[in-house]
Formats: structure tokens, C-alpha cells, sequence
């Protein structure tokens, strides 16, 4: 009994903690609007609008992957090259002549398949996360540079896999749509799903959350497995939208994602942390690197201002974490 009172308080304050973290981003997303529209006569155009979350939507999708293997307590440091596999993978077959649906499944199995590697390298090895992960990524993108040599992939991407981006559903980009259901797909897993709550109880605890008979390999392995998926999902958009195979694509992107989610509230620690939370940190490094593109801010400028806000945040963070005790 005292075990259950015990994992119950404690869902009980990781839940408001959880709402805490959100509620601080969602305030420095509508601060970075009205600097935003102060700075720049161009901010709130329609256009830009949707260029902001258009061009979102891939590190996003990286991101939401990552958020879900950070709530189970790990980390993927493979992303950005399991989103150049995908990126690389659709442009290779369709360049051979597979349609394109063929090529997208095979894209997105292999990300899954890598996403795979690292849950049964961290589980069934006992791999520390960060060194299995660290190994995929480097083997991944070693694996890119053997199947293109190192260049860009331009022939034989149909136009109907380059419209996959860059079409539009009753006057909203594509980009936008997939930003919307990515967001809404995982918020109905973790906040409306057994699965959802399986993945906070074992970043919560993972002694407890066997106790409660809950498959904590299944999970930890599931989760990794999403990321790399969605990771996958990532490099097919970016290859649509730019209608090249890249075999530099993703590169950093798990330093974003990371950024995104935790900037969002999404604790390392694992265990607490919200969808809301992890789309407000998605938009407040996309608004921000908007704001400086519209401005004319130098590029290595605006790894400053970034580097500096993310940094300021994480400070606001700690502080407040500190103070709720």
C-alpha cells in the first residue's frame, strides 16, 4: 500500500510539474511574438507565419521521437543520422525506379529498424544511451556517405514526392499540417493512451513501474523505436521538400531536438514533461531564428542570440525547479 500512495503522490507532483514547465515556454512563445511583430512589419504576415511553423515541422518531428525517449529516460544522439538515412534511402529508390510509397516504407523501416538497435543495445547490452546511441550515430552516417558518396542525389525524384512538402491543403502548406498532426498524434498517446502513461512511470521510477507489472523493456525499447521513425519521417519531408536526396541532411539535428524538447520542460531526468510543453520549445527556437533571419542578423550572430536564450531559459528553469523544491 505505502508503494502505491507513494508512486501516486509522486505522478500527482510530477503532473504539476509538468504544467509548471509548460506554462513558462507558452509565456516566452507570445514574448518572442510581440518582439517579433515590433521588429518587423513582415512578422505577422500570413506568409511568414507559415513559413515559421512550415519549416518547423522537420525538427519538429525529430524532436516529438526525442521527446518520448527522454520521458522513458534516455537520449538518442542518433536522430540526425537516421533523418539523413531517410532523406537518402526515398531519393536512392525512387532514383531506381520504385514508386515512391515503396520508397517512403522502406525509408521509415529503416529508421525504425536503427531506432531498434539502439532500444536492444540500451536494454538487452546494458549499453549506457548516450555511448549506444553516440555508436549508431556515427555508424549511420558512415552508412549515408557509402551509399551516395558523399554527393547530392538530384535525379529521378518524381514531382509527386516533391509535392508531398510542398503542396498545400485548402491554402495551408503541407509542412503545417504535418507539424499539427505529429503534435496531436502524441498527445493522444501520452495523455489518452495506456502506452502514454507506461512511458512517464518508467521515467518516473523504473523499479516502481515494474512493481505495478508494466513491460518496462517493451517500453524503453518501443521508445527508441518511435524516435527513430520519426527521425526517418523527417529526412523524407526534407528530401520532398527540397526534392534532392542530401546526404549531409540532419546533421546537428540532435543537438536541436534536445534543445527544443528540454527548452519545452521536458526534464533529462525522465519522467515529467508535456506535449504542449515540447511544441512551445519547438517554437520558441523557430520563432527566434525567424526573428533574427528578418532583421538580417548574421548567421553566426544568431547562434549567439540562440545559444544566449536557450541558456537564459534553462537558467529560468533551474531557478524555478529550485524554488517549487
Amino acid at each position: 500500500m505505502d508503494v502505491i500512495l507513494n508512486a501516486a503522490s509522486h505522478g500527482g507532483r510530477a503532473r504539476r510539474r509538468a504544467s509548471y514547465a509548460e506554462f513558462a515556454p507558452a509565456l516566452v512563445v507570445l514574448a518572442l511574438l510581440a518582439i517579433g511583430a515590433i521588429s518587423s512589419d513582415r512578422f505577422l504576415q500570413t506568409n511568414n507565419m507559415f513559413n515559421i511553423l512550415q519549416y518547423a515541422a522537420e525538427p519538429a518531428l525529430v524532436a516529438v521521437g526525442m521527446m518520448f525517449v527522454i520521458l522513458a529516460r534516455g537520449i538518442d544522439l542518433s536522430v540526425g543520422s537516421v533523418m539523413g538515412i531517410g532523406n537518402v534511402t526515398a531519393a536512392l529508390m525512387m532514383a531506381a525506379g520504385y514508386p515512391v510509397i515503396v520508397a517512403i516504407a522502406c525509408a521509415l523501416l529503416f529508421g525504425a529498424a536503427i531506432g531498434l538497435v539502439n532500444g536492444l543495445l540500451v536494454t538487452k547490452g546494458r549499453v549506457e544511451p548516450i555511448i549506444a546511441t553516440l555508436s549508431t550515430m556515427i555508424g549511420a552516417r558512415s552508412v549515408i556517405y557509402f551509399m551516395t558518396n558523399g554527393a547530392p542525389l538530384f535525379e529521378g525524384i518524381p514531382k509527386s514526392f516533391v509535392a508531398i512538402a510542398r503542396g498545400k491543403v485548402a491554402g495551408v502548406p503541407n509542412g503545417v499540417l504535418f507539424l499539427v498532426l505529429v503534435f496531436l498524434g502524441a498527445y493522444v498517446v501520452l495523455n489518452h493512451t495506456r502506452y502514454g502513461r507506461h512511458v512517464f512511470a518508467v521515467g518516473g521510477s523504473e523499479e516502481t513501474a515494474k512493481l505495478f507489472g508494466m513491460k518496462v523493456l517493451w517500453i524503453k525499447i518501443s521508445v527508441y523505436v518511435i524516435s527513430g521513425l520519426l527521425a526517418a519521417t523527417a529526412g523524407v519531408v526534407g528530401a520532398s521538400r527540397l526534392g534532392i536526396g542530401d546526404p549531409n541532411a540532419g546533421i546537428g539535428y540532435e543537438l536541436i531536438a534536445i534543445t527544443m524538447v528540454v527548452v519545452g520542460g521536458v526534464r533529462l531526468a525522465g519522467g515529467v514533461g508535456s506535449v504542449f510543453g515540447a511544441l512551445s520549445g519547438v517554437l520558441i527556437v523557430s520563432i527566434l531564428t525567424n526573428i533574427l533571419q528578418l532583421n538580417n542578423v548574421s548567421t553566426n550572430a544568431q547562434h549567439a542570440f540562440l545559444g544566449g536564450g536557450i541558456i537564459g531559459m534553462m537558467l529560468f528553469l533551474s531557478w524555478r525547479d529550485a524554488r517549487e523544491g
